[in-house]
């Protein structure tokens, strides 16, 4: 039962921890890899050829942060470091198949997960709260923008 003297941000709080508790955008434990490496592979799987800056840059973190991720995803065969024949020092990345099934078993999961997360409101509440929630998280995104400048 919601507590009714709760805010509304209050509320949206809890509702997000016990979301976060839930493997829905997070592969489940007993997935091999974790948020961060996913986050690393599916940068690599959609910017084929990037390097470790690039994927640094995108993903907010040090290049040191991410050289230690991929280089563990390079050893366990999830991504490949190729050649660049223009350019002797760079080391691009690519998604091996054992890393492209890895995300589309993940997407599958997704999938699954979002439509039990679904399956408790009528078609038009569906339609209602992603509406709802993308309009939360445009306002979000903007608000973000405005404090970085």
């Amino acid at each position: 039962m919601p507590d009714p003297l709760a805010s509304p941000e209050e509320r949206l709080l809890k509702l997000l921890q016990r979301m976060r508790a839930i493997p829905v955008l997070r592969p489940p434990d007993e997935f091999p890899l974790s948020m961060p490496q996913v986050a690393v592979l599916r940068w690599v799987a959609r910017s084929p050829g990037c390097g470790v800056r690039d994927i640094a840059k995108g993903l907010h973190v040090t290049p040191p942060t991410i050289s230690v991720g991929v280089r563990r995803l390079v050893e366990d065969g999830w991504l490949e470091q190729r050649s660049d024949p223009h350019d002797r020092r760079a080391r691009p990345l690519y998604p091996t198949e054992k890393g492209y099934r890895y995300l589309e078993t993940l997407r599958q999961h997704h999938n699954r997960m979002l439509k039990i997360f679904l399956s408790g409101l009528e078609p038009e509440e569906q339609e209602t709260l992603i509406d709802l929630l993308g309009r939360a998280i445009t306002a979000l995104e903007e608000a973000q923008t405005q404090i970085k400048d």
